[in-house]
């Protein structure tokens, strides 16, 4: 029901910087619509997990040390009986050929590069397909996934996410997706609709919390209740302004319309949504799978519900489980609960075969507008330009293989000769955000373009773009470069990751509904074995991709430019459609309207007897807190702690930078220094060749600023740098070298390719407002409390954004190179820095060795630490401050101070804040129809939030009833329950073995403290809640309320409550 940010493969080739992490998995941006929105990260927990979630709502008992267990309703196990798990687990004695429940085994492979067996099987009744992939991981995950293919922009599949969620046959309450968020403890739960198709995964470590969650999207998929009310309040429905006065004025409302009002302000979005529409002409791919916004209303409820039945059927389901648990439960629990229902039907596989596109016999140019970018910093060079050409369809995986790697070899980074011959030429300031391979539709795409261009540059940016293609097909790419990204694809192999399930969920997705084989893209070694004989056989291989690249006359050329009215455009249709609905209602209309919109709003108000759904108790939490051991020494004056963990052969390095004494007027260029340190060069190396090196000789690397709270007191902030990278156990010493050339030998005197890289940052910066607004709403409010909120705005927030225009404009750069090597000079200080290493234990000795030959070369300077203590010079009479943005809906966070980690009322607000989020989940998104909303725990603030929402005043004034409504004596038992089930779905999250621990290193969290605080979420009582609630959340105590938004003339005006300001 809500939207997953803005894509699910989301992979920019935007610098050289992006793709070091993931490459060869790097995708253009793709839109995806989803049901989980991203949570304000609660990140008192233990860890610093970024959960996609939604809004965290929470219900259930009163907890106390002798009664934890509450009588529920449970979902039918498959057995109680202790199960051994991990590597422990039982084996799968299924071979091809075998039936069972239903289901028959057709392929079983032994993945040995990734320890994996898997399973596919075919349902014989209904043809269903169900894939099951065997192994040690603890975190199962299930998904379904269907082929859904519209013909409109009506968004239908989009909406019919939502609505599927929104009760069932056996679960007939109004919202069970958001309800088992606060019944559950599981490490993910989400659905989302893609161009061709639509999931439901979820992933749980608790074998019966798995089974009552496939349960509910069992029933909820296949057996939906897909009520009108729902409808409309997940799609669209007519109301009037205020209820139930006809004279005011008649508005569209839903979840739906206004995500999609919010996920097309922004330009990146909606230029990618431009492209692929008009490069799959007469497909499904040439409409907006999410909706249109002037579209959307369009949809009847019938067309929702057709939709499902030619759809969400067996015959057009992929199923698919990851884990340690047995397949055979799975299967028996899917043909008891869902498939033994259903026979085949084929009328619906050839609905959903998806067409080739047409091809062209020419290239195909269009011209459109866009909306504006939320700064005209450029006002000379507002135009966006791209060519795409569909390649072949994506079943072959070599072939994806080797179009990813190619993509890579022309535009990822500063040694490529598309960045060279687009970006660094100064013609574009960055790539389009449809720039790259994307294979994740029926047929594949290339596609290459640049944004930030001059009118006058145009014609020469294609031709640009062409003549690099031709170059590279004639000359080819050198050795190393190839090396270096093949080096990558091996890191990536043997990386360990704690979401690898959910990723493969996602992932392989796109080759199975289109009829590949979803096993063989597990096979990356086998592949990339078959590239390196391809390449060693002397054939020009790549220059011969690029040459078939050339020859495909099925180009689509864009060329967009901003239109400063295009949202108004937009606006006044929708305003015009709408007076031409009500100049045709009649009496018995407008009452049918109010008498709806009365109906849904006692339907919201209503209180839900939730006891049918399946629930995990508080007594299924585990009571200790599991530890994470290390070992503290020093190396030489240098503290380093040590963590042993299975890494795979992979060598993990931290080191802090204390930074506190850095004279203030350099602390505001810290993100840039941290953004350009290894974007320059170093010793014998140029920007080019050290680009090349760092993929060579490693799979992750990269510098960032870092504001540590101190877990005692709000007033302390640790103000670091945080360095951090990883390589294969044999190239520590290269690893260590590289740190060595950037940190002392940076070649920093480079003012061409500083402003270079200073415009690609102001560019990516300013064209990404709209969709972090939120982001720079909270961390604006968050500034006025403390040092650390203050560096923050400082660094990360919209006076980030300021400055880099200001450098920009002022064109200084070799004051800004003087600022940038000062910052150097002084980070080199060894007294300043402290280490982590994260390693498998026979690879400790060694690591340390480097380690500590590393760090010989740098000096003891003695520069020393200290706690800058804050002073809020803001005007304390205007708490409210306001940003106009070219935006159709509100990003906007209300800040209260908080508590350090290891206060006894930390806990307690920690519950709370859960606890407001589902009054908040009601008022804004349900009846508000906001995207979402909620309260956060963070950093020491309170924040109260909501994005992509319509309402403004509303909403403010839904977050002080909120906090009205908890001292009311409104609190139950069950919702301090699911507050604390929400939250230990958090705390116990799985980690990867290269993140365990690194956080409380951070932070100086203890094991100790931990466990007090998971004492302390175990007793929480409702008295407690109402108390830090009055405490905290009262009118006495400051709070300070940032919007990001469009144009209010009521907000603009009251210069009394509010401070309008300029970005």
């Amino acid at each position: 029901m809500i939207r997953l940010s803005n894509t699910l493969y989301k992979g920019s080739m935007c610098s050289n910087r992006i793709g070091r992490q993931a490459i060869g998995l790097s995708k253009t941006l793709r839109i995806n619509y989803s049901t989980a929105t991203t949570t304000i990260n609660n990140n008192n927990n233990n860890n610093n997990k970024s959960k996609l979630l939604s809004e965290d709502f929470n219900i259930n008992s009163r907890i106390n040390n002798k009664n934890y267990c509450i009588a529920s309703a449970v979902a039918a196990q498959p057995s109680t009986k202790p199960i051994s798990r991990g590597r422990e687990r039982q084996q799968i004695d299924l071979k091809i050929g075998d039936t069972l429940h239903g289901f028959k085994v057709v392929d079983i492979q032994d993945v040995k590069e990734k320890q994996l067996k898997t399973f596919r099987l075919k349902h014989i009744e209904t043809g269903a397909e169900y894939l099951h992939i065997d192994t040690e991981d603890t975190n199962n995950v299930f998904s379904v996934t269907f082929k859904t293919t519209p013909q409109d922009s009506t968004g239908v599949a989009h909406i019919l996410e939502h609505t599927t969620l929104c009760g069932s046959e056996k679960y007939p309450v109004r919202d069970p997706f958001f309800n088992m968020l606060k019944r559950s403890l599981n490490t993910y739960m989400n659905a989302w609709t893609a161009p061709d198709h639509t999931s439901y995964p979820f992933g749980s470590q608790d074998p019966k919390d798995f089974y009552n969650l496939m349960s509910v999207y069992l029933d909820a998929t296949f057996f939906p209740l897909l009520s009108e009310q729902d409808f409309r309040q997940e799609g669209h429905r007519l109301e009037f302004d205020q209820m139930e006065n006809p004279a005011s004025q008649l508005k569209f409302k839903g979840i739906v319309f206004n995500e999609m009002k919010g996920a097309l302000s922004d330009p990146n979005s909606y230029y990618a949504e431009q492209s692929q529409q008009h490069l799959y002409p007469s497909t499904t791919y040439s409409y907006n799978s999410g909706g249109e916004p002037l579209d959307i209303p369009n949809l009847s409820y019938q067309e929702l519900k057709d939709f499902h039945s030619q759809h969400y059927h067996p015959s057009n389901a992929y199923f698919f489980t990851y884990g340690d648990l047995d397949i055979k439960n799975h299967l028996k629990f899917i043909q008891e609960n869902c498939l033994n229902r259903f026979t085949r039907n084929e009328s619906i596989v050839e609905k959903t075969k998806i067409g080739k596109v047409p091809r062209w016999s020419e290239t195909k140019r269009i011209q459109l507008t866009c909306p504006p970018s939320s700064m005209d910093v450029n006002p000379e060079r507002k135009h966006k330009f791209s060519i795409s050409i569909l390649h072949k369809d994506t079943k072959d995986v070599f072939e994806s293989l080797v179009m990813h790697m190619l993509s890579q070899l022309l535009l990822r980074g500063s040694n490529t000769p598309m960045y060279q011959a687009l970006l660094e030429s100064g013609l574009a300031l960055d790539y389009t955000p449809n720039t790259g391979y994307d294979d994740n539709l029926a047929e594949s795409s290339f596609s290459v373009g640049g944004v930030g261009i001059r009118a006058e540059d145009l014609e020469k940016v294609e031709k640009t773009i062409i003549q690099t293609l031709e170059k590279a097909a004639e000359n080819g790419f050198a050795q190393n470069v190839i090396e270096s990204i093949l080096h990558q694809y091996e890191f990536a192999q043997k990386n360990v990751s704690a979401s690898f399930g959910l990723n493969l969920a996602g992932g392989l997705s796109s080759y199975w509904i289109h009829g590949g084989d979803p096993v063989s893209p597990l096979y990356l070694n086998k592949n990339v074995e078959r590239l390196r004989k391809e390449i060693a056989d002397g054939k020009p291989f790549f220059q011969n991709k690029i040459k078939e690249l050339l020859a495909n006359p099925h180009k689509l050329v864009i060329t967009m430019q901003p239109d400063e009215h295009h949202q108004k455009k937009d606006a006044d249709a929708e305003l015009a459609r709408l007076e031409s609905i009500r100049a045709q209602l009649k009496d018995q209309d407008v009452q049918e309207i109010i008498a709806h919109s009365k109906e849904l709003q006692a339907r919201q108000n209503q209180e839900q007897d939730v006891s049918c759904l399946p629930k995990i108790n508080i007594c299924d939490i585990e009571k200790k807190q599991k530890k994470i051991h290390h070992r503290d020494t020093v190396l030489e004056t240098t503290p380093l702690r040590v963590l042993d963990q299975p890494t795979n052969g992979i060598s993990y390095f931290r080191a802090t930078i204390d930074i506190s004494t850095l004279p203030e007027d350099l602390k505001p260029y810290v993100p840039i220094f941290c953004s350009f340190i290894d974007e320059m060069g170093a010793g014998q190396f140029d920007h080019k060749q050290l680009d090349t090196e760092i993929n060579l000789y490693t799979g992750k690397f990269s510098t960032s600023p870092l504001i540590s709270g101190s877990p005692f007191d709000l007033a302390e902030s640790k103000e670091q740098i945080l360095l951090k990278s990883a390589c294969l156990n044999h190239n520590t010493d290269k690893m260590f070298d590289l740190w060595t050339k950037i940190l002392l030998e940076n070649r920093w005197k480079n003012a061409d390719l500083l402003k270079i890289l200073l415009a690609q940052r102001q560019s990516s910066m300013v064209e990404n407002i709209p969709s972090s607004g939120l982001s720079y709403a909270k961390t604006y409010s968050g500034s006025k409390f403390s040092r650390g909120g203050y560096l923050g705005e400082m660094w990360s927030g919209l006076a980030q954004v300021r400055l880099t225009n200001q450098m920009v404009s002022q064109n200084d750069m070799d004051g800004i190179i003087d600022k940038l090597a000062r910052i150097n000079q002084f980070v080199i200080d060894r007294s300043l820095m402290k280490c982590l290493v994260t390693t498998e234990n026979t690879n400790i000795t060694a690591l340390e060795s480097s380690l500590a030959s590393f760090l010989k070369p740098f000096p003891i300077l003695n520069n020393g630490s200290t706690i800058n203590h804050f002073a809020n010079t803001s005007d304390t009479n205007a708490n409210k401050s306001f940003f106009a943005i070219p935006a159709t809906v509100n990003y906007v966070s209300q800040n209260y101070q908080s508590v350090p980690y290891t206060h006894q009322d930390s806990s307690n607000l920690q519950v709370l804040s859960k606890v407001l989020s589902e009054y908040l989940h009601k008022e804004i998104r349900e009846k508000g129809g906001a995207y979402g909303g909620g309260v956060s725990l963070d950093s020491g603030l309170i924040s109260f939030y909501s994005y992509r929402d319509p309402n403004l005043l509303k909403t403010l004034n839904a977050f002080n009833e909120s906090i009205q409504w908890s001292l009311n004596d409104k609190i139950t038992d069950k919702n301090i329950e699911s507050a604390q089930l929400s939250i230990f779905s958090d705390f116990d999250s799985p980690e990867s073995p290269s993140n365990r621990g690194v956080a409380e290193w951070m932070r100086g969290i203890t094991n100790e403290m931990k466990q007090e605080r998971r004492d302390r979420l175990l007793n929480i009582k409702k008295k407690d809640l109402e108390q830090v609630s009055q405490k905290y959340l009262n009118n006495n105590n400051p709070s300070y309320t940032t919007v990001l938004g469009p144009a209010n003339t009521d907000i603009q005006s009251d210069t009394t409550n509010w401070k309008s300001e300029a970005l």
